[in-house]
């Protein structure tokens, strides 16, 4: 067994295709069919099975991705350790609260005590990343939830905080003044978050709590892009329960009405994600660690 055909193999199932894999590993399809035909002749297994219209990973071939990632995961890290050749480079993942507004002053904060480390974000849902952390395609995650896997941990590290955004318009604006409740407040046309999104996981807790039934709700649109949104809520088209994080800046300006919302479930905690079966490399432990005691520190100053 080589690496080369690991490469292959493992290529392969991230692209899907035997073209594409060739392609990035800059070889012939031919010869990335014949590495993996090497290997399941070796393994004596059918890792792979192709039709002319998809690829598909047969039981044993899932379990030999897993280990196959990790192997050339310890390959790169042995490499860059004792060369000192490459780049330090985190590949992170992470859902739009984190990657919006936590990454941004954390990674300046980090990149003052480590400026030889270099950062590869990739941004998705939450339960997009913590599956790329399953498959192995990046180092660690941020999340604004958790899923039940057994391959991956997960540590919170920073509790954020959920409230009813409005649009500032004399209507909201007099609900504020009379001090309305949830109920009330819920009869108002709302915009929600995808289905895989954090946030919308813990408005649906934070709604079965209050024993709100999501049914009886008036949803008009469901949006992925929560800028979208934000100006959505702006320009009138209905309220929505989001991060306080999120709102910060347009509440400060007056553009959005915040209603702080109490009781059980209006908080939720964000998660630092990584995979049980991968060795991270040192930098990449050092962030983990820098992230933890980061938040640690701002509590500890307020």
């Amino acid at each position: 067994m080589e690496f080369k055909q690991l490469e292959a193999f493992v290529a392969a199932v991230d692209y899907n295709s035997f073209s594409e894999a060739a392609k990035h590993l800059y070889l012939t399809q031919p010869t990335i069919s014949a590495h993996i035909s090497s290997l399941e002749k070796e393994l004596n297994s059918k890792l792979i099975i192709r039709t002319t219209k998809k690829m598909e990973l047969t039981a044993r071939g899932q379990q030999f991705y897993e280990c196959a990632v990790n192997i050339l995961n310890i390959r790169n890290n042995i490499v860059q350790e004792f060369t000192g050749n490459g780049k330090k480079l985190i590949s992170l993942g992470a859902s739009t609260i984190p990657s919006s507004y936590i990454l941004p002053e954390v990674l300046g904060a980090f990149r003052r005590e480590a400026p030889d480390v270099a950062f590869n974000i990739w941004q998705a849902d939450s339960k997009k990343v913590i599956n790329k952390v399953v498959e192995g395609t990046i180092d660690f995650g941020l999340t604004g939830m958790t899923l039940d896997t057994d391959s991956c941990i997960f540590i919170p590290f920073f509790q954020d905080e959920l409230a009813i955004a409005a649009p500032a318009t004399d209507h909201y604006k007099r609900l504020k003044e009379q001090n309305a409740d949830l109920e009330t407040l819920l009869k108002e046309p709302m915009i929600m978050r995808e289905n895989g999104s954090g946030t919308q996981k813990e408005i649906d807790n934070f709604l079965g709590l209050h024993q709100i039934d999501v049914t009886k709700l008036q949803v008009i649109a469901r949006m992925n892009d929560l800028e979208s949104l934000k100006l959505s809520i702006t320009n009138g088209l209905g309220i929505s329960i989001l991060s306080t994080l999120a709102i910060r800046d347009m509440a400060a300006s007056g553009r959005i009405l915040e209603f702080p919302l109490s009781g059980e479930g209006h908080t939720r905690n964000l998660y630092i994600v990584y995979s049980k079966h991968r060795i991270l490399k040192p930098h990449a432990k050092q962030l983990l660690r820098f992230l933890k005691e980061y938040y640690v520190q701002e509590e500890e100053a307020l």
